[in-house]
């Protein structure tokens, strides 16, 4: 395990070392202050900007800096501005005294987690044609937005959103770095790509139906700023247009990832080269030896494979079919009209959730571990917004099904969501970890979710780039 990095003391005469004593004495001055910011779950632009004081100490909490390395008990944070200042802990970091105190005690310090795999524009709805035939002309300025703010609010401060209109997600994601919504730093891919033609009611997805257009579709979404190229729904007839747009994604710099939850898309996206695979599968119980053999001559070739399993919403779906009263959460309507807020609900009752049988974790465990076998690497994201992922809950269910289903150990989970996802997107020197010098994206839950993983489900706090937000 890497240790934490050596804090060097500020050069001030207005340090003081923060002593338990001075720190108790302390808090019983902020504690108003304290109680009354962490309650705060929906804030207006105006009370981002008071709340914002550019300084902030955070004292007292356990410290799980997101590297993988030993929690650190009596941690301190130092924010200024949007950047971490420095870690260290009482008794042996200086805290200038013109920083805020924000007691975290009882509480566990992370960086902000990671979801890769994100649709801000679905909202859980069960019935996409509904959906997308009702409310396409709100997706913009209602339902991206809002499922930003929630997942900001469920302690998700970066995204990669893998199938939306392309024009809608821009604009969002430049409201957000602008500061006039509330949202997670996003990537994204824009509308997905699918060499078949489709309903013209599905604005996040753009038919190609032949190799120029695939080119051209390509080029189009990289020129409008788009950090990934995802293909949807690929088949053995379309290769040379799933070819033709990896090739010219690649030759731009830009990574593809593709739909695999059957073996023609699974095979297909490996012929292509492709960088990454989506889904987990369990209409079948193992890869055949084919795509099997695809697998270890990519590997063997040198070039990683990633593969972002999102196996969550399968495993869950009994648990969600047999207790629907998650869906009364008001976190989970955040921000969306009173009759949308309906209209989902009353979707999801009538649903019938696919419960799968308990064969499909046995699937699932016995295709993770060929993959993991022949060197893939994993890729973490939930799905959200799909059918019973709702913003809010999504990310959390996820990680919490690979610690509680598949045996992952929590430490190793919150590294997966929050630093290697940060270097698969290429950001790992900005953010991930909790480490002086990165942008200050930290959440803090009560408790430890190395003892009790669904601590992560309620942040206290949220800050996202120095600013708290929740």
């Amino acid at each position: 395990m890497t240790e934490l990095p050596t804090i060097p003391q500020i050069n001030t005469h207005k340090n003081h070392i923060l002593d338990p004593m001075k720190y108790f004495e302390f808090r019983l001055l902020r504690l108003c202050l304290v109680f009354f910011a962490v309650s705060l779950n929906v804030m207006s632009n105006q009370a981002l900007a008071q709340l914002d004081t550019t300084k902030y100490a955070l004292v007292g909490g356990l410290l799980i800096d997101g590297s993988g390395a030993e929690p650190v008990r009596n941690s301190i944070v130092l924010i200024n501005g949007n950047r971490i200042e420095a870690v260290g802990t009482i008794g042996r970091l200086a805290v200038p005294e013109d920083y805020q105190l924000v007691s975290t005690e009882g509480m566990t310090l992370m960086p902000g987690l990671w979801d890769p795999h994100v649709h801000l524009l679905y909202s859980g709805h069960p019935d996409f044609s509904h959906w997308f035939a009702t409310y396409s002309d709100q997706f913009a300025n209602v339902t991206i937005p809002a499922s930003a703010h929630q997942i900001l609010m469920a302690g998700v401060t970066s995204v990669r959103d893998l199938a939306v209109n392309t024009r809608d997600i821009a604009r969002v994601r430049q409201r957000i770095e602008e500061g006039e919504l509330p949202g997670p730093t996003i990537y994204a891919a824009g509308a997905a790509l699918m060499p078949i033609d489709v309903l013209q009611t599905m604005p996040h997805i753009i038919p190609i139906d032949n190799d120029r257009k695939a080119v051209n579709e390509t080029k189009r979404l990289i020129a409008d700023g788009m950090d990934f190229i995802k293909i949807l729904g690929a088949v053995p007839e379309s290769q040379n247009m799933v070819n033709a747009i990896v090739r010219t994604a690649h030759a731009a710099g830009i990574r593809v990832t593709a739909h695999g939850r059957n073996d023609d898309e699974i095979r297909v996206a490996l012929i292509a080269g492709v960088d990454e695979i989506q889904h987990i599968g369990v209409d079948t119980p193992t890869f055949p030896e084919d795509i099997l053999d695809l697998i270890e001559q990519r590997i063997a070739s040198g070039i990683p494979l990633y593969w972002n399993p999102t196996v969550g919403m399968i495993l869950n779906t009994d648990e969600l079919a047999a207790d629907p009263e998650w869906l009364d959460d008001p976190k989970n309507f955040l921000d969306l009209p009173a009759d949308m807020e309906l209209d989902i609900r009353q979707a999801i009752a009538r649903a019938n959730f696919n419960v799968q049988p308990r064969s499909a974790s046995d699937t699932i465990k016995r295709k993770l571990q060929s993959l993991s076998e022949r060197g893939v690497i994993m890729v973490f994201g939930s799905d959200e917004g799909s059918f019973g992922h709702p913003a809010s809950e999504s990310t959390w269910r996820e990680l919490e099904t690979w610690v509680f289903e598949l045996g992952m150990s929590p430490l190793v989970a919150i590294k997966w969501a929050t630093s290697d996802a940060a270097e698969y997107m290429g950001v790992g020197d900005e953010v991930g970890t909790i480490t002086p010098g990165k942008l200050a994206d930290i959440i803090t839950v009560t408790g430890s979710p190395l003892r009790h993983f669904s601590t992560l489900r309620e942040p206290a706090m949220v800050f996202k780039n120095g600013v708290r937000v929740r």
